[in-house]
């Protein structure tokens, strides 16, 4: 069964940055555009590098530093080799200052 989770509050993430959390056996990197949270697993698909500690945010494009991989987060499609399988997509919302991520 699937659930919302409280994650983090909106403040601490910036603008165009990434930060990882831990949900459970799961680790997310969570992604704020504006007042929009957008979340992805935390591990590139190439090397199993962590995004959050290893990433350059453009837009809506995460380039996983080890090596170059790019993503769209918002599909987790694979945009940029060396990664050829995309990064699994959670569902977000936030509500007041709480960023919530469906996990189950």
């Amino acid at each position: 069964m699937t659930e919302f989770q409280k994650v983090a509050k909106l403040n601490e993430l910036k603008d165009g940055e990434v930060k990882g959390v831990r949900v459970g056996r799961e680790e997310i990197a969570l992604y704020r555009l504006g007042d929009e949270v957008l979340a992805t697993t935390d591990l590139c698909t190439h090397e199993y590098c962590v995004i959050s500690e290893n990433s350059n945010l453009e837009g809506e494009e995460v380039e996983c530093t080890c090596h170059g991989s790019k993503f769209n987060i918002r599909s987790g499609e694979n945009t940029l080799p060396p990664a050829a399988e995309a990064l699994k997509v959670y569902k977000t919302k936030v509500e007041g200052e709480d960023v919530l991520v469906e996990v189950g």
